[in-house]
């Protein structure tokens, strides 16, 4: 008798690897734009994802850093007028990406809302 070793194992692990990655939720990745016109660069970095003011007076300067996985990204956001930090992160809601603010950790606002192209 010969040992055959069961050929549906690994078609039904890829099939349920697969599956999940069909109704993933789009990458927060991107360059959306601000209400006032000014473009933002959402990508990878140390953190986890960086947000960079990428035209405008600001330019260069960054206004998120977060981790975790969308829809909410949590870490810390900066306002590039004054150069102070606060928790907070970013919330994907569609093509809407909102830049949230917290102090004291409990009160939390959408603080600025970005359009994605």
């Amino acid at each position: 008798m010969t040992h055959r070793p069961p050929t549906v194992a690994v078609p039904i692990l890829l099939l349920a690897n697969t599956a999940g990655g069909a109704h993933a939720a789009p990458p927060i990745a991107g360059t959306p734009v601000s209400e006032d016109g000014t473009t933002i660069a959402v990508a990878g970095c140390d953190a986890g994802l960086c947000a960079t003011v990428a035209s405008g007076r600001y330019r260069g300067q960054w206004v998120a850093r977060v981790a975790g996985s969308p829809p909410d990204d949590a870490g810390r956001v900066r306002d590039p007028r004054s150069g102070e930090t606060y928790d907070g992160g970013l919330r994907l809601h569609g093509g809407r990406l909102d830049l949230r603010g917290c102090l004291a950790k409990v009160f939390c606002r959408t603080v600025q809302r970005w359009q994605r192209p």
